[in-house]
């Protein structure tokens, strides 16, 4: 194979005169100048006075070691340019990772295949940044080569600065660990405990020194060993698993709720040694999840009683409305009986309303509400509602009026539901639009043909917009500018919300204060 960095030269310190030989013979083969050193400092030296193009190192040598060496060359810009391969007699993964570690560009076994040296030579040098111009007062500029006392004083220097700074992220991770308000346990293969931080140990009521080296069974116990264990299993099956709530006790028999999560534990070349497993005090997140469960039981309680006392209110409240309507057709009544009368069968028609709408509501929300839906045409129900709200109008002299778009097709809906839904917004509309005004009713189908849209528009005072979603809450009342004036009864608006969405549908307001407002719901095309 032909060479194109021929004449290139290569620097080879190692302290075994049978391997400076082979790998002088075997560069020189190959139209490479070979410079030797056999130890540490020298080869530093000649790395300065040589300016070699590529450095072979071993690990092993008098004064200085490769690992040295290299990570001297790499820190001064000088000569960090220069690809360096470290050779080593020990075929271990330690070896290769502390080599490239050191900044090496290749690492390569002594006794290995000759055949790659050289390709690997060829390859780092084609890949070799260019050399930088020596600055002024430079050892190169100069021709004032660093001295042995020098080169082991920058080697120590630079230690120095390693080990400091190994040491304050040392430091500073075990601050971490130790202030986190989390447990953290780390475990081996044999499932034994390598460590353990503050948080944990304080769930425990033990000390770390308690924990090391045990078994994780006898640290941890039931049940949180065998949520433990299952978590690490999956961290080390590589499956992505799910926080497990557990529980850990405590020697002195105290309770701490945690949720249970692990991750694999990798050595410095990626081999999975264990597992680091967080266990997250979950005892807020309990004790609300208890208060909910008793809000919700509370709120049961309080719906199966108010079910229970509306339903039980209906039944009284129409046999009355019954009597009064009795009464309206007798023709002894004189004009005062008769107009109490009417506002007795007003009133009792409104309380009855809002008992309906109250059961229909509860219905809804527990899902046992059923609708019968049927094949209806939309203006049949609106001419159905009108009727039922006329009286109301009247009263107000408002007009009501039917803006439906001809050639509707027709709805698959609950033709009761949807009229009662109307009856609502009409009687809402009704109530706060101001004598002789007027309230339109229109339909269209939307751009899509998927849905057929309605709308009831008054003349009235109209809605903040901040109100837009709290009139349609259960009880949700808005007062508007005219005080003691509210927008909503309470029910009707929720009502109305539950019974479009139990139909697939939608319902939405848009108002301006003094400008009126306008409810929209729509129905969904097909079904039937």
């Amino acid at each position: 194979m032909e060479n194109n960095h021929a004449g290139k030269t290569v620097l080879v310190a190692d302290d075994s005169a049978l391997a400076l030989t082979l790998l002088t013979r075997r560069l020189q083969g190959a139209g490479y100048r070979v410079v030797t050193a056999v130890d540490g400092i020298q080869a530093a030296q000649r790395a300065y006075s040589e300016e070699p193009d590529l450095i072979i190192l071993d690990i092993t040598m008098p004064r200085m070691n490769g690992y040295q060496v290299c990570r001297l060359l790499k820190r001064d810009p000088l000569v960090a340019h220069i690809p360096v391969i470290v050779l080593s007699a020990a075929d271990g993964r330690g070896t290769e990772f502390w080599s490239l570690r050191t900044g090496a560009d290749a690492f390569m076994i002594k006794g290995g295949d000759p055949a790659s040296l050289l390709p690997t030579v060829a390859r780092l040098l084609a890949h070799a940044p260019s050399r930088p111009f020596p600055s002024a007062g430079s050892a190169q500029a100069t021709g004032a080569l660093p001295g042995p006392e020098e080169i082991l004083s920058q080697v120590c220097s630079l230690m120095d600065d390693e080990l400091y700074t190994t040491t304050i992220e040392r430091i500073e991770l075990k601050t971490i660990l130790q202030n986190l308000q989390d447990g953290v346990l780390t475990l081996n293969l044999e499932r034994n405990v390598t460590a353990a931080n503050e948080a944990l140990c304080r769930m425990l009521g033990k000390t770390e020194s308690d924990l090391l080296g045990h078994p994780c069974a006898s640290v941890l116990g039931d049940p949180a060993c065998d949520d433990t264990l299952t978590a690490f299993e999956a961290a080390l099956s590589d499956v992505e698993g799910k926080e497990q709530d557990s529980e850990i006790w405590s020697v002195t028999a105290q309770k701490t709720p945690v949720a249970i999560s692990a991750v694999p534990l990798r050595d410095f070349l990626g081999a999975t040694v264990g597992c680091v497993c967080l266990f997250k005090d979950i005892t807020r997140r309990k004790e609300i999840e208890a208060l909910v469960d008793q809000m919700r039981a509370l709120d049961k309680v309080k719906n199966d009683l108010t079910h229970m006392i509306v339903h039980d209110l209906r039944t009284p409240l129409t046999s009355l409305l019954t009597g009064l309507l009795t009464l309206q057709s007798s023709d002894t009544m004189v004009e005062f009986e008769r107009e109490m009368l009417a506002i007795s069968v007003s009133g009792g028609n409104t309380l009855l309303g809002l008992i309906n709408d109250l059961l229909d509501i509860s219905k809804i929300e527990d899902g046992s509400m059923t609708l019968d839906r049927s094949r209806n045409a939309l203006s049949g129900i609106v001419d159905e509602a009108f009727r039922q709200v006329a009286w109301l109008a009247q009263e107000k002299q408002l007009a009501l009026r039917s803006d439906l778009l001809p050639d509707l097709p027709v709805v698959c809906a609950d033709a009761e539901k949807v009229r009662r839904v109307l009856v609502n917004l009409l009687g809402n509309a009704i109530k706060f639009t101001p004598r002789d005004g007027m309230i339109t009713v229109s339909a269209w189908l939307d751009v899509n043909g998927e849905e057929i849209v309605v709308s009831v528009r008054d003349t009235g005072e109209g809605i903040p917009r901040e109100a837009f979603e709290r009139i349609f809450e259960k009880f949700g009342q808005v007062e508007t500018r005219q005080a003691g004036k509210t927008t909503s009864t309470g029910l009707g608006l929720t009502f109305c919300k539950l019974a479009i969405e139990a139909h697939g549908g939608r319902i939405w307001v848009e108002s301006e204060p003094g400008e009126g407002s306008t409810f929209f719901f729509s129905l969904p095309m097909g079904g039937c």
